[in-house]
């Protein structure tokens, strides 16, 4: 345990932070700006989705298990934009809070319709744009692409699962596309741009 005592303090740590500031921002804005489109309208609502947008965490966490085990320093890079891209996500949050329409949801009688049912009354929909379950999986997305030791089989079953996590952020009416495009423009600078500048490097090094 006691090697992977690192890996548990900063999982806790970016996580738990997050969690926390995502509590306080439903505290503190209360005027949001509604998103969605006319083609948003157009993609149907499937409960069902709801068990694989649920694998997200477990997911994350897993993911960054195998970076930490296999190669230390894509971990920490990757756990440095992670970082930088949820700071960043945040102060979009604050600075243009974002809401979207869901479905009415009554009852359940699926598995899919029960997280469904308990999502929507847990979890409001706010704090939408950009993306943030979309943002980690693009950043890990691109981490796993650049990555040469993880097992193949494993890499290609973990960017299909971050692929259709994505899509079902969609399908459940968690999200938006734009909510998703934005995710993307956003991992592009934090994957691309940022890592090439010099404070980036230095605290690579440190």
């Amino acid at each position: 345990m006691k090697k992977y005592k690192k890996y548990l303090i900063d999982m806790i740590t970016i996580f738990g932070t997050n969690a926390l500031i995502y509590f306080l921002s439903q505290k503190i804005i209360t005027n949001y700006h509604l998103m969605g489109s006319t083609l948003d309208s157009k993609i149907p609502f499937i409960p069902s989705f709801f068990i694989i947008y649920t694998l997200w965490y477990p997911l994350v966490i897993f993911t960054f298990f195998v970076l930490y085990k296999s190669n230390r320093n894509l971990y920490n890079k990757t756990k440095l934009t992670t970082i930088i891209s949820l700071i960043i996500l945040y102060i979009i949050f604050f600075a243009y809070p974002t809401t979207v329409n869901r479905p009415t949801l009554n009852s359940f009688n699926t598995l899919g319709t029960f997280i469904a049912y308990v999502s929507f009354k847990a979890d409001k929909p706010v704090n939408c744009f950009p993306s943030g379950h979309c943002l980690l999986c693009f950043i890990l997305i691109y981490t796993l692409l650049k990555d040469n030791k993880i097992n193949l089989y494993l890499k290609i079953i973990l960017i299909c699962a971050f692929t259709v996590i994505i899509i079902s952020t969609l399908l459940t009416k968690q999200h938006v596309i734009l909510d998703v495009i934005g995710s993307l423009i956003l991992s592009f600078i934090t994957c691309i741009i940022i890592p090439k500048t010099k404070y980036f490097k230095k605290t690579i090094k440190q």
